[in-house]
């Protein structure tokens, strides 16, 4: 599976474990629209949240991905870590935003240090499949390492998929890495 389908397979997945599953709104009245919208405006996070998922899911609105990203952006600027996550996945699919994988990288790596197994794993996946970044086998390891601490199955299955195509001081190296950088955000 290339890089690009994993990411929109994993889009999909995110999307229901970060925000949750729930049936689809009720459309919302012109009234209701604009009085969330303001709520957003003024900066506050869960009318923003709200607007952003709405947009995104096309949740008793229209479908709007740029809406979605730009209420996402501010999100992901106050340091809600799922709302990076979702801007990292949008930059990384073109998804109501132009494609760009150095912004992706840098909102993945944000959400990554607040512990979100999903963007440690993914960054793992760019640098294994070196999308975005040049690819480094023991860097990939080294996030599926973070991941599986975390218990995310998916890092513990590529970090044992990866493994065999690393020598035992690669290995050593990318655990290093890993604990080092675990050390650092999370001591």
């Amino acid at each position: 599976m290339t890089l690009s389908r994993k990411i929109v397979s994993l889009a999909i997945i995110a999307a229901t474990a970060v925000f949750g599953s729930s049936a689809m709104a009720a459309p919302l009245t012109q009234q209701q629209l604009n009085e969330l919208t303001r709520h957003a405006q003024q900066g506050d996070t869960q009318a923003q949240s709200d607007l952003a998922n709405r947009y995104q899911a096309g949740d008793g609105v229209e479908q709007n991905t740029a809406q979605a990203a730009f209420w996402y952006t501010k999100l992901a600027e106050k340091g809600v870590a799922e709302a990076q996550l979702t801007l990292g996945l949008m930059y990384i699919r073109g998804d109501g935003i132009d494609r760009d994988d150095e912004q992706a990288l840098h909102w993945l790596n944000l959400a990554a240090e607040q512990r979100l197994a999903l963007a440690q794993y993914l960054l793992g996946i760019a640098y294994a499949e070196g999308h975005g970044v040049p690819r480094d086998r023991v860097k990939a390891y080294m996030w599926y390492e973070i991941a599986a601490a975390m218990d995310h199955q998916n890092a513990v299955d590529a970090r044992a998929a990866l493994a065999p195509q690393l020598n035992q001081q690669e290995i050593i190296n990318a655990e290093k890495m890993a604990t080092e950088w675990w050390m650092k955000f999370h001591h």
